[in-house]
Order: C-alpha cells, then sequence, then structure tokens
C-alpha cells in the first residue's frame, strides 16, 4: 500500500493539534507562557566587581583587574591571564590609530606613485610574425622559435626553451626587443 495520495500534516501542525488537544483534555497542564514578541529576552543578572587588583601588563603599565565573588568567578585565572598577556587599554587604542594612520599614509603614497609613473607604452610585434612552439614530454620543456619580418627581407628567428608556455613567449620576445636596441 502506497501513502502517494495521502497529504501529511506538517510539522507545525502537529505540533498545534497536539497542542489543542492537551488543553481540551486536561485543563491542569498548563504550559509555560510563551513569552510575548515585546518581551526582552532574559538577560544574566548584572554582578558587580567585589574589589580590583593591580597587574602588571603586557606593555609594562598597570591595570586594574576585577575580582567577582569566589563562587561568582570560575574563570579569575584565564581571565588574569588574558589581561597579563596583552597591552593596557591606552597603548591598544595607541597602536588602532597609529596602523589607520600608518595605512592611509601608505595608500596615499601607492596612489600618488601610480599617479607620477606613465604605464609602459605595449608595443606589438610587427604584421607577419609567427611563434611556433612544441612541447618535449622528455624533457618537460617548451621549445620555440620567433620568426620577425623585416623591411630588408631577411626575417629574424629567434629561438627559446621554457618549462612553461607563457615564459617562453614571453622570453621570446624579450629577446626581440633586446635586438632593437
Amino acid at each position: 500500500m502506497s501513502d502517494e495520495g495521502v497529504k501529511k500534516p506538517s510539522l507545525r501542525e502537529t505540533a498545534r493539534r497536539y497542542g489543542e488537544a492537551k488543553r481540551v483534555g486536561n485543563e491542569t497542564v498548563s504550559s509555560p507562557p510563551s513569552p510575548s514578541p515585546s518581551s526582552p529576552p532574559r538577560e544574566k543578572p548584572f554582578i558587580p566587581f567585589v574589589r580590583f587588583e593591580d597587574v602588571v601588563v603586557k606593555c609594562g603599565h598597570v591595570e586594574k583587574f576585577g575580582i567577582l565573588p569566589d563562587n561568582k568567578d570560575r574563570f579569575r585565572e584565564d581571565r588574569r591571564k588574558k589581561a597579563i598577556s596583552r597591552d593596557c587599554k591606552e597603548c591598544r587604542e595607541k597602536k588602532q590609530v597609529d596602523q589607520l594612520e600608518a595605512s592611509v599614509l601608505r595608500k596615499a603614497e601607492k596612489e600618488q606613485q601610480v599617479k607620477t609613473q606613465p604605464r609602459p607604452k605595449a608595443e606589438r610585434l610587427p604584421s607577419g610574425s609567427r611563434f611556433q612552439v612544441e612541447y618535449d614530454a622528455a624533457t618537460e620543456q617548451w621549445n620555440g622559435t620567433l620568426t620577425v619580418p623585416t623591411a630588408g627581407g631577411e626575417p629574424v628567428v629567434l629561438t627559446g626553451s621554457r618549462s612553461g608556455l607563457f615564459p617562453l613567449l614571453s622570453n621570446l620576445d624579450k629577446q626581440y626587443r633586446a635586438t632593437l636596441g
């Protein structure tokens, strides 16, 4: 027997029906009231520090360390280690401001540098230039030639070998640029 034609209720619908049956069947059982959307979520009670003690922090300054009541502070030693292992609040704020100023300065210098340096003009190879490449699996190298026609009729032929195709093509192009003088 298959249940293909029977539509099963959703979990939400099942929970609603169960809740209604529970209220109708037994009036003495009551579920806890659901929090209204306007009531704030429960917050942990505020526990004030009992006393403060001075600790020397990483930067060498003295900072106040708050002590909670003994039965309310099971992480006291971990908090103390953390306080000792970092700089004081003033030094942390100063370091953050210094880093922000340095990053703004670096960004301004970089923008200025980009504006002052002209982009190199991309020169193209002459019309009719040919690359011929082949891969040699035994040596795991790309071998290639660049043939560039010249005005005199005799083409310039350059050869090279590299482990990658793009480095080979770049090398052949650099060789041609070097012949131009």
